[in-house]
């Protein structure tokens, strides 16, 4: 078993290989395009491999610091962002087990620099996964309901961890950012249909729903997709749609 770090930089040294090691597991869990999957994975590996034995000074764990966020930052932005959000919430629970601890209270102490870089890093997967639920296409009110949720979930599971390790300034700025991602998704509710549940008497073709539903057959594969049917040509007699648009 190995001994726990016996000062505040190799503390924040041991974190820094397993923060890596979670923007890693970022890159390697995302569809992303090949050159940004390529670089940040190979910026982890740097991070976790060579930066973090190297570390001497605080100014140097805030150059890791930064390096972590900005990596972060790309991967958010350069992913499809319903697959993002969710990676980026699970990375941001992963850092919370990346600071050592220790039943010494000066220990405790000397370890503030490593969580408050943890936290940092949480920080900044929460954010990019609040930016990521604004830039979903939801195809329902249930589903940009859903988003609001985690969100709300996300923040008060965070903002008072932010806020001890990194101050207030930095758990106001996470705050607005749910906030204003917040009001977005509420005003992108009201303009959504709901998802309903519909009985038809039996099994019918897609297309043949579809246009029942909406006088449209190329929503067939909407419904096909929504339902994770495998037989286009045989949907359930139950399924779930997004409900149709009141004619006037």
């Amino acid at each position: 078993m190995a001994s726990p770090p016996s000062s505040a930089i190799a503390a924040a040294a041991v974190s820094t290989m397993a923060l890596a090691d979670v923007t890693a597991g970022l890159v390697r869990g995302l569809p992303l395009p090949a050159g940004t999957a390529q670089s940040t994975l190979s910026a982890s590996r740097r991070i976790g491999s060579v930066a973090a034995p190297r570390l001497f000074t605080v100014s140097d764990v805030a150059g890791v610091a930064a390096a972590l966020v900005g990596i972060v930052q790309t991967i958010a932005r350069d992913a499809p962002p319903s697959d993002a959000s969710a990676s980026l919430y699970a990375a941001a629970a992963a850092t919370r087990g990346c600071a050592p601890i220790s039943a010494s209270p000066a220990l405790t102490r000397a370890y503030s620099l490593a969580r408050a870089l943890c936290v940092g890093v949480e920080a900044a997967c929460l954010g990019e996964a609040f930016l990521c639920e604004a830039r979903t296409e939801f195809g329902d009110r249930q589903a940009a309901s859903a988003a609001r949720d985690r969100i709300t979930a996300a923040l008060d599971g965070a903002v008072d961890r932010v806020a001890a390790s990194l101050g207030q300034p930095a758990a106001q700025v996470l705050t607005t950012a749910a906030g204003q991602t917040c009001a977005y998704l509420v005003d992108l509710t009201g303009s959504l249909q709901p998802l309903i549940r519909v009985e038809a008497a039996r099994s019918f073709p897609s297309t043949a729903l579809a246009w029942s539903l909406y006088a449209d057959p190329d929503r067939a594969s909407e419904l096909v997709a929504r339902n994770r049917v495998g037989t286009p040509f045989h949907m359930p007699a139950t399924f779930e749609a997004v409900a149709p648009k009141t004619r006037a």
